[in-house]
């Protein structure tokens, strides 16, 4: 299988790599991650073939696409999302969320797309949502998302540059690799300091946040690459949302360690909605598996014993 993956350098890029079956030939599309090489070379990774480049430049994309021949799946990972960013300004949600792809599916002639979008496309809902809910997405990053996931079906319909598609409207994921911005990172190093108990939480804590461990993560997205199922538009979640004071109260229980939360500011995602993986497990086969608990203690041991690449 020949299988290229845009946004490979990322967090979910770098744990499906990880965890592809060495037989499939993957070509890796990076943009300016210092460490990516290093982390294929470590990992000896050698049926990653790395391609450096900026999806915003044409020229670039159109002669990468006319090298690939035969590529029997695209997963697009790549995306900004730094929300707080794009609500400051917006226009960086056009630059490097919507144009990027615009000029992606210009030039990518394949069988197959398996497209990340997000859960955040719902913003603005309340309770319990699903793909045939009525969305009218109010922030930078949900419309980005959204719109890409509207152009994706113009081109698959339209201009038939690939034969099938499946949108996957991620809730998210913590674990090896990520961010340290992210909640659960942070998290972990509060836990690992003996000198330190309080946690900063941006507005009241009360909105949602439903993230499954990584290895949950890249489990089901391999089952969709393995399916054949197509043209459908999934939710992709652990359907266990939890508040963030309530996360947070947890992860002290897990490690016995008291923590104080302070609330500053606002939230630019305020989550009050919440979703279902049923059908992923009916479509793809795939439910969740791993706790809360077991994850974020995978998660610590993975930083106490790992040189981070």
């Amino acid at each position: 299988m020949n299988i290229l993956v845009a946004g490979a350098s990322g967090f979910i890029g770098k744990n499906l790599l990880l965890k592809m079956p060495k037989k499939w030939n993957v070509f890796g599309i990076y943009r300016s991650s210092e460490t990516f090489l290093s982390f294929l070379d470590k990992n000896k990774l050698t049926n990653v073939l790395p391609i450096k480049c900026d999806l915003r430049n044409a020229k670039e994309i159109k002669s990468i696409m006319n090298k690939l021949e035969n590529i029997d799946l695209c997963i697009y990972l790549a995306a900004n999302t730094n929300v707080r960013e794009l609500v400051g300004e917006p226009i960086l949600d056009l630059d490097t969320n919507i144009f990027p792809l615009l000029i992606f599916l210009k030039y990518f002639n394949g069988n197959r797309l398996i497209y990340f979008s997000s859960g955040a496309v719902y913003i603005g809902l309340e309770g319990k949502v699903s793909p045939s809910s009525k969305i009218d997405p109010t922030i930078p990053y949900a419309i980005s998302k959204y719109t890409c996931e509207q152009y994706i079906k113009f081109y698959r319909n339209m201009k038939k540059t690939f034969k099938e598609y499946v949108i996957l409207r991620f809730f998210g994921a913590y674990g090896p690799h990520e961010p340290p911005k992210k909640i659960s990172a942070k998290l972990i190093k509060l836990i690992k300091d003996p000198e330190k108990n309080d946690f900063t939480v941006y507005g009241d804590g009360e909105n949602y946040i439903d993230f499954m461990y990584i290895d949950d993560a890249i489990r089901g997205l391999l089952a969709v690459v393995q399916s054949n199922k197509a043209d459908v538009t999934v939710d992709f979640c652990s359907g266990n949302p939890q508040t963030i004071n309530e996360l947070v109260t947890k992860v002290s229980k897990i490690f016995n360690k008291e923590i104080k939360i302070n609330h500053v500011g606002d939230s630019p995602e305020y989550i009050t909605f919440y979703a279902s993986p049923e059908e992923m497990v009916r479509t793809f086969g795939f439910r969740p598996s791993i706790s809360l608990k077991e994850g974020f203690k995978r998660f610590s041991n993975w930083l106490d014993n790992t040189v981070h690449i």
